[in-house]
């Protein structure tokens, strides 16, 4: 298995290699940090630091994959068996909520987004339950905000460079099923809004997540945070006038908190 990841999505490949007892190949960019490649490692992937950001990663991984006749490339995003995966954890929010899927009508998800993976799998799942009436969140810091420009231009755009330290929402490009699923949850009665936030507001909320639940997540998962612990975002989402539409969002909000790989105290207090 070979796979270009910002640490996140290499683990993930690392830990179904190991357990299938397949050969695994990780290639990252120079921004993943050493504790990330240090547990990589201790999978049993082989990893290969290369170029400025994931794109330049994937690049090679692609290549390496062309060359190996017996190797093949996983994704970490783009692929509608990883969107599926993603979507049951809109089973799981409905079963919490006494398996009443009317409970999640007016509902707002929030949803960090790097290439728009786990984006494409709460708008399946949302879908499967036929929940069209919900709000959508797909946060970002400015310096990868790739879904919320193009979302903004209508169209696919690839930024000219990456400038954050969230490293793990590091796509240049979103994936394109994640504008046209976008595009579709907003067509049947739906809302999608970009939320984006500055590193500052990122790293405050995984500070804030942290006091309040004992728990540590990386700046990716602090932009998703950011859009409620942030007093400018939260007005400018989901006060009069925001981009959310105040007689949907009736139901509950539901933050979803991933990204803990690539933290740890020290690292949270340099930040």
């Amino acid at each position: 298995l070979i796979s270009s990841s910002g640490g996140n999505a290499g683990l993930a490949v690392a830990t179904v290699g190991k357990a299938l007892g397949m050969t695994v190949q990780v290639i990252v960019p120079e921004t993943t940090k050493p504790m990330v490649l240090e547990k990589l490692r201790g999978l049993g992937a082989n990893v290969r630091i290369h170029g400025v950001n994931w794109n330049a990663a994937d690049v090679l991984a692609r290549e390496l994959v062309e060359e190996d006749d017996e190797a093949e490339y996983v994704s970490p995003y783009e692929n509608p068996l990883l969107w599926t995966g993603h979507s049951t954890l809109i089973d799981e929010i409905v079963d919490d909520l006494d398996g009443v899927e009317e409970s999640m009508v007016g509902a707002t998800v929030v949803a960090s987004v790097g290439g728009g993976g786990l984006l494409c799998g709460i708008l399946e799942g949302l879908d499967r339950h036929s929940l069209p009436n919900t709000t959508v969140i797909a946060a970002e810091t400015t310096g990868a905000a790739s879904f919320g420009t193009a979302f903004q231009k209508g169209e696919p755009i690839m930024l000219d460079a990456i400038d954050t330290i969230a490293t793990s929402l590091g796509a240049l490009q979103v994936s394109d099923s994640a504008l046209v699923r976008a595009k579709a949850h907003i067509a049947n009665g739906g809302n999608v809004v970009s939320g984006v936030c500055t590193d500052a507001e990122a790293i405050d909320a995984c500070v804030k997540f942290a006091d309040q639940h004992r728990m540590l997540v990386e700046p990716a998962c602090g932009a998703g945070l950011a859009v409620l612990y942030s007093d400018r975002l939260r007005k400018e989402l989901f006060g009069n006038g925001g981009g959310t539409d105040s007689d949907q969002n009736t139901g509950p909000v539901i933050i979803e908190v991933c990204g803990g790989s690539g933290v740890n105290l020290e690292l949270l207090d340099m930040w």
